[in-house]
């Protein structure tokens, strides 16, 4: 289980299912149910790496602390969020739907800020410090100091390599002995996701000091004002650019353009609003500066996967029980109290 999300108490309640079809059979998976939240995760463990799948329900906003310097062996950890609202830092990391984002283990205090009523569900590798010293040091000749710099700024240029890959390893349910070579496969395309996306941004053109500042401001601004109109004329002026140029800096700074953060933005707050209120989809719409319920509907659908009708469907506070079609007695006797209610 990855230790940047939830602490050892919240761990030490979790119940194995031991022959669980929800995952994959080649590593193990978890029901855990406890005051704050509700649900399942699965974890596979080697020397080189730890990856893991969430799915839980917050009962509440709840907060997790995790010391770093209780994990030496692990360089870095990473996660694609599939659903969540919330909030890790530092470095401050807005945890939101479809987004990704990179770790370094430099023994920081790490905090983890989760609402409530909201779903979690992410893939996260754990990399350990041998997997850097045995395959991209050693067999890939990889300078430490480039991928320590590398690790530390990748946040600001992730594609979108990592969902995809993210995407085969929720689905992978396979048990073969090939499985292990599935992970590690995987682990090592995630790897060079990252430092691929790097070396693509090096030819594009750095950013000033003060532009980045200025940039900043901008994008300050757009979190502070998203139930608004946003005109990029205004942008400009408090970026003190020209629009042209204001554009051209976003984009290579942030690797999107000024319309798709503030579309992943509005998204985000959509989907919290939708699942935490009771407002309408139209009344969240209006909410996030949409007049046009298919205009909204159809960026939610592309941010965060579902439509906004399929958010609404889903009770605000359901159990997530181990389901139907495990296995083991745990899932027998729950299933058969259920029946007698």
């Amino acid at each position: 289980m990855s230790a940047i999300f939830f602490n050892d108490n919240i761990k030490e309640k979790a119940i194995l299912l031991p022959n669980c079809s929800r995952f994959a059979p080649h590593g193990q998976s978890y029901y855990l149910s406890c005051d704050d939240l509700e649900g399942f995760y699965w974890t596979y463990d080697t020397e080189y790496f730890r990856v893991s799948i969430f799915d839980f329900d917050l009962k509440k906003e709840t907060i997790y602390c995790c010391d770093l310097s209780r994990f030496p062996d692990t360089a870095l950890f990473s996660a694609h969020i599939i659903s969540a609202n919330g909030e890790i830092l530092p470095p401050y990391q807005q945890l939101s739907s479809n987004d990704s984002f990179v770790i370094c283990n430099q023994h920081q205090i790490l905090q983890t800020l989760l609402h409530e009523h909201t779903n979690f569900q992410a893939v996260c590798f754990d990399f350990k410090q041998k997997i850097i010293d045995d395959c991209l040091v050693g067999r890939y000749q990889l300078k430490p100091d480039d991928l320590c710099h590398i690790f530390k700024e990748a946040n600001h240029f992730l594609g979108a390599g990592l969902g995809k890959i993210a995407d085969d390893i929720l689905h992978y349910k396979l048990g073969s002995s090939a499985s292990e070579l599935f992970y590690e496969i995987k682990a090592k395309e995630w790897l060079s996701s990252i430092i691929n996306n790097y070396y693509a941004t090096q030819n594009e053109q750095e950013i000033s000091q003060e532009d980045s500042v200025a940039l900043d401001n901008v994008r300050r601004y757009i979190n502070d004002h998203l139930m608004a109109t946003i005109p990029q004329d205004l942008l400009a002026k408090i970026a003190m650019m020209s629009k042209t140029k204001l554009k051209t800096a976003f984009k290579t700074k942030y690797h999107m353009t000024i319309t798709e953060y503030i579309q992943r933005r509005r998204m985000a707050l959509a989907e919290h609003l939708l699942m935490t209120t009771q407002l309408e989809i139209k009344e969240v719409a209006i909410a996030v500066g949409y007049t046009s319920h298919s205009r909204f509907s159809s960026l939610f659908k592309k941010y965060v996967g579902v439509y906004p009708h399929d958010i609404k469907k889903q009770p605000k506070n359901k159990e997530k029980r181990p389901c139907h079609d495990c296995l083991n007695k745990l899932c027998d006797a729950k299933t058969a109290a259920e029946n007698l209610k």
